[in-house]
C-alpha cells in the first residue's frame, strides 16, 4: 500500500513543483541549445570549478556514481545560456529513473545516507552551483544539503553545496548579464574529480567574492552523530566597468545542516 501511495505521490509532487516554476515564468526561458560546435564564439573563460568525486562504497556503487556523473554530463556540456536565459537542473537532468537510465549510488535522505537511483547527482548540482555563483549569475532556486554526511571529508565548502530531488528541489539560475554564455562539463574518472567552467562572449565584466561563515555549530546528541551546522554565505560584486564601483552583497542566503549519524 505505501509503494503505491508513493508511485502516486511523485507525478503529484512533479507537476505541483513545475506549476510553481510555471506561475514564475521560468519554464518559458529554460536554455535548451546544446552544441559543442559553437563553442569558438566563447573565448572567455570566466571561472572553474573542480570538485572531488568521493571514493567511498562497493566498487559497484562507486561504478555506478560515476555512470550517473557521466550520464548527466552528457545532458549539460556546452549548453548556451544566451542573456535572461535560465539553467534548471532538473529540466537539463530528466528524471532520475531507471528508465532515463540512471543506476543507484549514494544519497541522503531523511538524514541518512542511502542508495538510490540517481545517486551522485548532488555532486554535478554543487559543483555547478559553485561555477555560477563565482561567475555572478543570479541564483533563483538552491537547496543545501539536510545533513553535513562527510564531515571534515566533505567535497564541499559548508555553505556552497546545492541539493537536488526530483520534484522537491532545483538548482535554478539565471544569466542576468548582457554576455552570451556556455556551460562546459566534464567527468574526469581518472583523476577522481569532476570540472566545470562558464565561457563568455566577451570578458566577465564584474569582480565577485564569496564568504561562507558558521553562525552555529549544532551539537550532536551522542557520539556516533557528526554536527550540524548553521552556515550564512553572502556574494559581493564590483563592477569593473565602473570605475568608481565598490564591492556591493547581491546574494546572501543561510544553510541548515542537522546533525547525522555517522555513515
Amino acid at each position: 500500500m505505501n509503494q503505491v501511495w508513493q508511485n502516486f505521490k511523485k507525478p503529484i509532487r512533479n507537476s505541483l513543483k513545475y506549476a510553481k516554476a510555471l506561475v514564475k515564468g521560468y519554464p518559458f526561458h529554460y536554455a535548451n541549445r546544446q552544441n559543442p560546435d559553437d563553442n569558438d564564439q566563447y573565448l572567455y573563460k570566466w571561472i572553474e570549478s573542480i570538485t572531488p568525486i568521493p571514493d567511498r562504497g562497493t566498487s559497484e556503487i562507486r561504478a555506478n556514481r560515476i555512470w550517473n556523473l557521466q550520464l548527466a554530463a552528457q545532458r549539460i556540456h556546452c549548453l548556451n545560456i544566451a542573456p535572461q536565459k535560465i539553467f534548471s537542473f532538473s529540466d537539463r537532468i530528466g528524471a532520475p529513473t531507471r528508465a532515463n537510465g540512471f543506476r543507484e549510488a549514494p544519497v541522503f535522505v531523511r538524514g541518512q545516507v542511502l542508495t538510490d537511483v540517481g545517486g551522485g547527482l548532488c555532486l554535478i548540482a554543487t559543483n555547478v552551483f559553485n561555477t555560477f555563483l563565482y561567475a555572478g549569475c543570479e541564483i533563483l532556486e538552491r537547496h543545501c544539503h539536510s545533513i553535513d554526511a562527510y564531515g571534515e571529508s566533505r567535497f564541499y565548502e559548508l555553505g556552497q553545496d546545492a541539493a537536488v530531488a526530483n520534484g522537491y528541489k532545483d538548482l535554478i539560475v539565471r544569466n542576468h548579464s548582457q554576455i552570451p554564455l556556455q556551460l562546459r562539463f566534464q567527468v574526469l574518472e581518472k583523476e577522481g574529480k569532476v570540472e566545470s567552467s562558464l565561457w563568455g562572449s566577451a570578458p566577465q565584466p564584474w569582480q565577485i567574492k564569496v564568504e561562507s561563515q558558521i553562525i552555529k555549530q549544532l551539537h550532536p546528541p551522542n557520539p556516533q552523530y557528526l554536527s550540524g551546522w548553521i552556515v550564512e554565505t553572502s556574494r559581493y560584486i564590483k563592477n569593473e566597468l565602473v570605475q568608481s564601483s565598490t564591492w556591493q552583497r547581491d546574494y546572501k542566503t543561510v544553510s541548515y545542516y542537522q546533525p547525522c549519524i555517522k555513515s
